[in-house]
């Protein structure tokens, strides 16, 4: 048994992986494999560059190969020993039946198991095929050689596929890098940017630092020659209370007028003003920081002002003179032609745009959604409630707790909004060149809304879909 091992361990060692049959002119490649020189060159055919091995991928260069002539010498030796191995075999494989004790040389088609001649006797195989073994292994040979060619083409596609894959991987490595280099470049541009806004404002600080440390020094030297005048009228007032009556009361009303009149410099006060910037958006890295908080913003008509028409998909609105004939909604506003957006955030970061194209009066931005429950409030006291941006005769204003006038270097044909909940930030930017046109910092609480106020003018607002 021993023997027969070692023979089969030998048969497959001189068997090539590609054909699967014993070494034809064996020959070595670099990583130390051996193939037949005809199976090896059909695999590298139509190769250029990387040449890799059928077994380890190893890359290899262009027919480094070898001819094995002592491998080739075993190939034979065992070949004649499995010959022997075989004529050895068919002799001892002249078993005999288990049950009748003779030689077992019959095959049963049906029941595919070797017989003896009583074996054929009813009823165990009556009605079967049953032929001699000699011709039931030459036809059984005859039909497992029949699947070997569909199994070397199963082999053979199998291989493209791999090396399809393998070219796939190149492809994605090659992509890869290629991101990797444009990100980086955007990258060093977006530092670039924010070094030099870094320098400006740094630059911005020290002015200011200087500045006031001018006035700080001239209030010091005022304070100084203050109290030199001081120290000499205490002088004068000293060597007055000890002379005589006559000499104090000459020149009195002088002395007098001095002490009187005599009032020191103001203080110089100051305060220290925070230092405004910005990160340029229009950097497409910082873009698509943006768009990964896009939201499918649209109206909620529930909210709409009586004379406001809100469109089919809800991401237009106008301003008609007319009232519309619906239903009134205790949630609509009665006052201002406002409408709210239908999303509500409590959470997270989210960006969304308004073409408001050249509509004369406009306001857009959040407010709190507790804003819809005192509809009948006029726009300029619902300021506490909102964080819009507003363009109303013909002046900006940012419009928070505090109003803030705006100038801006043109007009905005649309509007970015920006909010980040946790933070505490609502930024708008132009949509022209998405420059940065104000931010609110404040506590948010409770749930926001987008805001839109649609003005008098018939012209639409309309809130941009992601598509666009």
């Amino acid at each position: 048994m021993a023997g027969e091992g070692a023979v089969a361990k030998l048969q497959t060692e001189i068997n090539c992986p590609i054909c699967l049959g014993n070494l034809r002119d064996p020959v070595t490649i670099e990583c130390g494999h051996n193939f037949c020189r005809s199976c090896i060159e059909q695999t590298w055919a139509g190769l250029q560059d990387s040449f890799p091995c059928a077994v380890c991928r190893h890359p290899c260069q262009q027919w480094h190969m070898w001819s094995n002539t002592q491998l080739g010498r075993m190939v034979d030796m065992a070949q004649l020993l499995q010959i022997t191995r075989d004529k050895m075999k068919q002799q001892e494989e002249r078993r005999l039946c288990e049950q009748h004790n003779q030689a077992l040389t019959l095959f049963c088609e049906e029941d595919l198991e070797l017989l003896c001649p009583l074996c054929t006797q009813p009823p165990d195989h009556q009605g079967h095929q049953v032929r001699p073994m000699e011709e039931a292994a030459s036809h059984h040979r005859q039909r497992l050689s029949s699947y070997i060619e569909p199994l070397k083409k199963q082999v053979a596609d199998i291989q493209k596929l791999v090396d399809t894959q393998d070219m796939r991987l190149s492809e994605l490595r090659e992509k890869v890098e290629n991101r990797r280099a444009k990100l980086a470049a955007e990258f060093e541009n977006l530092i670039e940017s924010v070094e030099c806004e870094e320098e400006a404002v740094l630059s911005r600080i020290a002015a200011e630092e200087k500045h006031i440390q001018r006035n700080l020094s001239a209030n010091k030297a005022a304070f100084s020659d203050h109290i030199s005048k001081l120290k000499v009228l205490l002088k004068e007032l000293a060597e007055k209370s000890v002379m005589s009556d006559v000499k104090l009361m000459m020149n009195i009303k002088g002395v007098l007028q001095r002490c009187e009149k005599l009032e020191p410099p103001g203080v110089y006060c100051f305060q220290y003003k925070r230092e405004e910037f910005s990160l340029p958006p229009q950097f497409l890295a910082l873009q698509k920081i943006i768009q990964r908080f896009r939201e499918e913003v649209t109206l909620d008509p529930k909210t709409a002002h009586p004379n406001l028409l809100v469109s089919e998909d809800k991401k237009s609105v106008t301003f008609v003179r007319k009232k519309q004939r619906v239903r009134r909604n205790p949630k609509g506003f009665a006052v201002d032609p406002v409408v709210l957006g239908s999303e509500g955030f409590d959470c997270g970061r989210h960006y969304w745009e308004v073409q408001v194209d050249d509509k004369p009066e406009w306001a857009v931005g959040v407010c709190k959604d507790s804003l819809s429950k005192e509809r009948k409030q006029p726009l300029l006291r619902q300021e506490n409630r909102c964080w819009t941006i507003q363009l109303q005769d013909g002046d900006y204003v940012a419009r928070g707790s505090v109003p803030v006038t705006l100038v801006l270097k043109e007009m905005p044909r649309g509007i970015g909004i920006y909010l980040d909940y946790e933070l505490g930030q609502v930024s708008f930017y132009s949509l022209n060149d998405m420059s940065h046109i104000h931010s609110f910092w404040d506590t948010f609480s409770e749930v926001l809304k987008p805001y839109f106020y649609i003005g008098c003018d018939p012209k639409p607002l309309t809130v941009c879909a992601l598509r666009d």
